[in-house]
């Protein structure tokens, strides 16, 4: 499934887990005259019956020719769900049995017209036996190494490294190194590190999760295919809440697969309605003209009337990447520099709209010609299920624009600048809260802290700043700056990597820790 997380490698695999009583098992007999392949790459299979996690039956079929089961044997599927499993056994193993368990009633019918069992056929009800399992401690460190692993001093530790290596001896030298703290003393918290082992067993995978206990946090377990065999590399950051780390996954250019190309010059834009969030105070409007367009017919200015009367000029991101690149951040003995490569807008956006709008009397904000709304295929077709048509999603789901902060603010950045024009003014920061109205008692440490409980200031909040710290005019136009963001369904400029790759994607992890 696609994710909105942009800080990782995006799930595309399942691990699937074998259990049996004894070493000797007809999946270990059977894995040693086959290929020993334990990779399967299985399509997803589409079905039209009612359950939320559906798997394929091309998935069930595989992992039971793992085991060859003997005439006669049972397979049991303790999570029957739609009764995927008995309909593979039916089809495949017809001399084989099975014991279908679910604990929702709802299902059994849904099972009986699937795998074609007879409607009398009755589901056994069992009472529900409540059991204790032992905990169990694992945490056995004698396979780690006293030997730590030599970094090699040339490396910049301030963004990280990466280290696959060949056997698990390697492995726990590297291992002993985040275990025994040594790397803290040295790094700076927004490195990255990936680490991995062709040789690998349970062992290994469960003492590189204690990392989870000892300051750090597995951010993936990437999946590396090599000639139909897999190995582990671990994807291994800083427990930290106050910065963010490095992980540049723009530099790969992945694009989206079958992206959806929209034909920017047949969208209607008047009349589409906006919403500021960036106050306190949420304003709607609509968009009343389109001043300036680009090439590819996407506005670039547009006039927008809010609820109150009032019309602002307002600029619409297309590319957020070539916003990003149009700020140039310097710091410098604590001092910052914020550099705007070309003045793409200014903070004084009220003008005169009516007085400069010949159509003065065609459009006002709530008595738009019905021309002027959508009007395609599908309008008035219910949200159901369009996902072959990102067009039809776009039309259906009530497309608007968002205006929001021009630039993507790092808020750390802000934080240390006002904490030091805050001491340079000798201000405390209870002394800067009491120039607030009571009401701000707590949102003021909000602005002045690095942690994930930290905030940035509204515009109309930094305003008061502004006056109190003589805060600088480039400083403003970073933070204060806004711009119309258009919400609908569409693909990132960038696609995150799966976190399933092939053995020549360890080249690129480099690339990764690279800011």
């Amino acid at each position: 499934m696609p994710s909105s997380i942009k800080n990782r490698f995006t799930n595309s695999y399942e691990p699937v887990f074998v259990f049996s009583k004894t070493k000797n098992n007809n999946y270990q007999k059977l894995a040693k005259k086959r290929d020993n392949k334990n990779v399967f790459k299985i399509p997803l299979q589409p079905t039209s019956f009612k359950h939320i996690a559906t798997y394929p039956e091309r998935l069930v079929l595989d992992l039971i020719n793992t085991v060859d089961p003997a005439d006669g044997s049972t397979i049991l599927d303790p999570f029957a769900g739609s009764g995927t499993t008995l309909k593979v056994i039916k089809e495949n193993f017809p001399k084989c049995s099975a014991v279908m368990i679910e604990y929702n009633e709802n299902y059994i019918n849904v099972i009986k017209d699937r795998c074609n069992l007879s409607k009398s056929l009755e589901a056994t009800k069992l009472k529900f036996i409540s059991y204790y399992s032992k905990k169990i401690n694992f945490e056995n460190k004698d396979n780690f190494s006293s030997d730590p692993y030599d970094i090699n001093q040339s490396i910049n530790l301030s963004e990280g490294f990466v280290s696959i290596v060949d056997n698990k001896k390697e492995f726990y030298k590297i291992l002993n190194n985040f275990m025994n703290q040594n790397l803290k003393k040295k790094i700076n918290k927004k490195s990255t590190f990936f680490i991995g082992c062709k040789e690998f067993d349970n062992d290994l995978i469960y003492h590189t999760s204690l990392l989870n206990k000892n300051g750090w946090i597995i951010r993936n377990m990437i999946v590396i295919e090599e000639n139909n065999r897999w190995f582990p590399v671990f994807m291994i950051v800083d427990d930290n809440k106050s910065t963010d780390y490095i992980f540049n996954y723009k530099i790969l250019n992945l694009k989206s697969k079958g992206e959806f190309q929209r034909n920017w010059h047949e969208s209607q834009f008047v009349g589409i309605k906006v919403v500021n969030s960036t106050n306190k105070i949420k304003r709607e409007g609509k968009i009343v003209s389109v001043l300036e367009k680009l090439n590819n017919g996407f506005p670039k200015y547009v006039v927008v009337q809010w609820s109150e009367g009032d019309f602002t000029r307002e600029y619409v991101v297309y590319s957020q990447e070539q916003v990003n690149k149009n700020i140039k951040l310097k710091i410098s003995d604590s001092k910052i520099s914020i550099e705007e490569l070309e003045t793409v807008i200014d903070l004084d956006k009220n003008f005169n709209y009516i007085k400069n709008n010949k159509d003065e009397n065609k459009t006002t904000l709530f008595d738009l010609p019905p021309d002027e709304e959508y009007n395609g295929k599908f309008k008035g077709e219910k949200r159901i299920n369009f996902g072959a048509s990102p067009g039809a999603r776009a039309s259906v789901d009530a497309e608007y624009f968002s205006l929001q902060r021009l630039y993507e603010v790092d808020q750390n950045l802000i934080v240390d600048y006002l904490n030091e024009k805050r001491i340079l003014k000798g201000y405390t920061k209870k002394k800067i809260t009491d120039l607030f109205p009571p009401e701000y008692k707590h949102t003021v440490g909000h602005w002045l802290r690095k942690d994930f409980g930290g905030s940035l200031p509204t515009p109309e909040d930094w305003d008061k700043l502004r006056k109190i710290l003589d805060i600088d005019n480039d400083v403003t136009n970073y933070l204060c700056k806004t711009a119309l963001r258009i919400q609908t369904v569409k693909h990132a400029e960038f696609k995150m990597p799966d976190d399933f790759q092939q053995i020549e994607f360890n080249e690129k992890f480099e690339l990764l820790i690279n800011e």
